[in-house]
């Protein structure tokens, strides 16, 4: 979801979908219990799941429409022995869709036509309007009727009543989403929106290996504008040494913020021969380009996994303006291909 007509710098650029896709994945068996538990307890969660990417694919491609959403086919075992196909459908849009009832019917059918296997379709609501509720599909006509239910979770409702004091990890990805929906306009709400949800999870038991988790799944779907990302992030290893808690901010994350500390206070030290105010901007200015590339690669490393040295090597000799440059320029990339051409032309 990225504003065009925003400077790069003012942009807060989030990636629900794939923050979901990523969650449930890795997360599956969470998700289910907590979304749909009646469906919980007739699947046998020591068989793994398998994933149906190519199906999904198939049936999505045929409809001759671009998907916005996040679809997902997965097949579980059940406790009675039988296999069942799941299409689980994420319904992140955040405006009312006429025919979405529709096309759940179609992607259900097409399924179960194409690979001759039942196929149960799940909702899950993750917009912010109270009033859309589709939960299923009807057609009558000359004693002709076809009918089909989707189990829906609506999120909303969920995170204000049963929801209210849950801790798990798939109501905290819920919470999350949320709380980006309701400040995407609004920079600084979603800075104190964001650092509330990331202090609570200090406070609930969780482990260092859970509170990294989901810091990379909220990290992930609750972008912030570059400069409040900055201080984001030097908020939190101050909060984190307060505590004695580094789970997030690594020895190798103290570094970097190190680096951005040195900038700052470079710029005060500046500031003192040059006015209060003249220093702090300096020192801003300083932190931000000394912590720009580290947070870029960082950036690439969470879309591409372990990033070659080369590749590493030649994005830390980017200017600050390339490397904002860059930062936008790889919402649009699709592997480290795109990514290399990118390099060889800001090279040349």
């Amino acid at each position: 979801m990225v504003d065009e007509a925003l400077d790069p710098d003012e942009r807060q650029d989030s990636d629900y979908d794939g923050a979901w896709k990523e969650a449930i994945r890795s997360h599956l068996p969470q998700f289910v219990g907590r979304f749909f538990p009646l469906l919980d307890q007739s699947i046998d969660w020591t068989w793994e799941p398998v994933w149906l990417d190519k199906e999904i694919s198939q049936i999505i491609g045929q409809s001759g429409q671009r998907n916005r959403e996040v679809d997902l086919l997965f097949k579980v075992r059940l406790i009675d022995g039988k296999e069942q196909w799941i299409l689980c459908h994420l319904e992140i849009q955040t405006a009312f869709q006429s025919d979405f009832e529709i096309r759940l019917d179609l992607y259900n059918a097409g399924l179960k036509w194409t690979f001759r296997q039942d196929v149960i379709t799940l909702v899950i609501l993750a917009d912010i309007h109270p009033d859309w509720r589709p939960s299923e599909h009807r057609y009558e006509l000359g004693g002709f009727v076809s009918y089909r239910k989707f189990p829906v979770c609506k999120v909303i409702d969920r995170l204000e009543t049963d929801w209210a004091d849950d801790t798990s990890l798939a109501v905290q990805v819920a919470r999350a989403q949320i709380a980006a929906l309701r400040t995407a306009g609004d920079p600084d709400a979603r800075f104190r929106a964001k650092t509330q949800l990331i202090r609570n999870l200090y406070s609930v038991g969780y482990n260092a290996a859970e509170v990294r988790e989901l810091y990379r799944l909220i990290d992930w779907m609750m972008h912030l504008r570059r400069d409040l990302s900055l201080q984001f992030e030097l908020d939190l290893v101050s909060f984190e040494r307060e505590l004695q808690m580094p789970y997030v901010t690594s020895i190798e994350r103290h570094a970097e913020e190190r680096g951005l500390e040195k900038g700052l206070e470079q710029g005060r030290e500046q500031g003192r021969e040059q006015g209060r105010e003249q220093g702090r901007e300096q020192g801003l200015k300083k932190g931000r380009e000394q912590g720009s590339t580290t947070l870029l690669l960082r950036q690439l490393s969470r879309l591409y996994g372990e990033i070659p040295a080369e590749i590493q090597e030649r994005v830390k000799q980017l200017s600050f303006e390339q490397c904002e440059d860059l930062s936008v320029a790889l919402l649009e990339f699709r592997s480290l291909d795109d990514l290399r051409s990118w390099l060889n032309s800001a090279s040349a």
